[in-house]
């Protein structure tokens, strides 16, 4: 089932606070988020006033969760491999990170710290470019960078969760979202992709000329630019009936010992 929302306001904050809303509800839940990052989604999901355990792999970046934070629920530890027992949690999310870990083991494993009726939540945001000054821009990209601005960036992970036994009625709902953007903001983001660090020096100087150059014929000043997002989201409610132990078979050979 898909659904498609209307354009909100621009925001300011990292993902939509609509579609937290719909991954993870309205009222208070124990969330376990997968490959934390910076936490941009936890600190989100802890705002609106979620219990949020944060997952990744990085020491560092756990380290700095908790002092941001301001909590010890997160932990270093590997999403197909979580250091929890079973039925532990209402909500799983993963913000752009589902693709980065092996399918049939991390969908085993959150289904395993589920509890009864809980969802699992995956985010990904790729830029809309059907406005048309971001699709000359991604022209503009592709151009030293043929996967620049590609679409459905790592959203086949969300598939192969769906096509495994542990999830049932699956639901996408997209969300358009308006990020302000001035001309340094857009120039920094273009210098920052590292394909562009790569370039020659003559190269790269003009490929940021060509950005600015677009960027000047669109802007109507002093309002900034509106670069479009599409966050597609998707949650799945949890089946526990593959992961039931298997019944007690009485007809295997008993094998007596003493001590």
């Amino acid at each position: 089932m898909i659904y498609t929302a209307g354009m909100p306001e621009p925001r300011r904050t990292p993902f939509p606070v609509a579609a937290l809303d719909w991954m993870a509800g309205n009222d208070p839940r124990r969330v376990l988020d997968l490959g934390s990052g910076r936490g941009r989604f936890a600190r989100m999901l802890a705002d609106a006033g979620h219990q949020v355990f944060c997952v990744d792999r990085s020491t560092e970046r756990i380290f700095r969760l908790t002092a941001t934070m301001q909590s010890r629920l997160h932990l270093v530890a590997q999403a197909e491999s979580l250091p929890y027992a079973d039925q532990q949690f209402d909500v799983v999310t993963s913000a752009e990170s589902l693709h980065k870990f092996a399918p049939g083991l991390v969908a085993a494993e959150i289904a395993r710290v589920l509890r009864p009726g809980g969802v699992v939540s995956v985010l990904y945001n790729t830029r809309d470019d059907t406005v048309p000054w971001v699709k000359k821009l991604a022209k503009i990209l592709q151009y030293v960078d043929p996967d620049a601005m590609r679409g459905a960036y790592g959203q086949d992970s969300v598939h192969a969760l769906a096509d495994s036994p542990y999830f049932v009625d699956l639901e996408q709902k997209n969300f358009r979202n308006w990020v302000p953007i001035d001309r340094a903001g857009l120039i920094d983001m273009v210098s920052r992709r590292p394909v562009t660090a790569q370039l020659d020096e003559p190269d790269r100087h003009r490929l940021l000329d060509e950005v600015g150059s677009l960027y000047d014929s669109y802007a109507r000043g002093p309002e900034p630019l509106l670069l479009p997002f599409q966050t597609s989201c998707w949650r799945a409610v949890v089946d526990h009936q593959q992961l039931a132990p298997p019944a007690d078979d009485d007809s295997g050979l008993e094998i007596p010992l003493t001590f």
